[in-house]
């Protein structure tokens, strides 16, 4: 079972992933720099965008439960909880759209206000689920050489320039898709070792038996 959930990580990740770089071919006219990914749930090709999100939060539960029974200690159980987190602030990214942006703030629909209970989930939930998790299993043998750490780097510098440029209203979709990426790419490293794992433990096991 290990094994087939590090498999559904690693393909929701690549559908998420193809399905955000699709919606920049289907949606030209939002320019990266300065808009969010959540925008292109609003209008035309919606629902990509809720494949994307509801990907991403299927390859985030899928890599807890893969992980179960590698990532211990302290760390290991406060980053599953958190990936727990982030599972459900991107279902509810996905569930349910952000207002547009031109919309008075001061009458938020319901569905905008969910997306921003999920954003408020989500975004903590994954910035301490990659850097939690990368701890946890920086010295496990599957792990050695996975480079997770620089990947959960990426993820915390991307929010670490972003918020600045949110201030700004200037450049922030950039660091905006390249959170959303470098975590998508974390999901599949951090996945990857457990779809190796049978044929780790034969060998063991055929060494045991010489």
């Amino acid at each position: 079972m290990t094994t087939r959930f590090a498999r559904v990580a690693i393909g929701a990740a690549c559908v998420a992933l193809l399905a955000l770089l699709l919606l920049h071919v289907l949606r030209p006219e939002l320019a990266p720099a300065s808009h969010m990914i959540s925008e292109y749930a609003i209008g035309p090709y919606g629902v990509v965008m809720g494949v994307s999100f509801g990907a991403f939060a299927l390859g985030s539960l899928a890599l807890l439960m893969a992980l179960v029974g590698s990532a211990r200690g302290w760390l290991g159980r406060l980053g599953l909880a958190c990936l727990f987190l982030t599972a459900v602030g991107l279902a509810l990214g996905g569930a349910f759209p952000m207002d547009p942006t031109t919309a008075d703030q001061s009458r938020m629909s319901f569905s905008g206000k969910m997306h921003g209970v999920g954003f408020m989930v989500g975004v903590p939930g994954e910035l301490l689920a990659v850097l939690f998790i990368s701890l946890a299993l920086r010295r496990e043998a599957p792990w050695s050489g996975a480079r997770l750490l620089p990947w959960a780097a990426a993820v915390w510098l991307s929010v670490v320039i972003m918020v600045p440029l949110l201030m700004r209203m200037s450049y922030f979709g950039i660091p905006n898709r390249t959170f959303m990426v470098a975590y998508g790419i974390w999901v599949i490293l951090a996945a990857r070792p457990l779809t190796r794992a049978p044929q780790v433990k034969d060998r063991s096991v055929s060494a045991e038996g010489r």
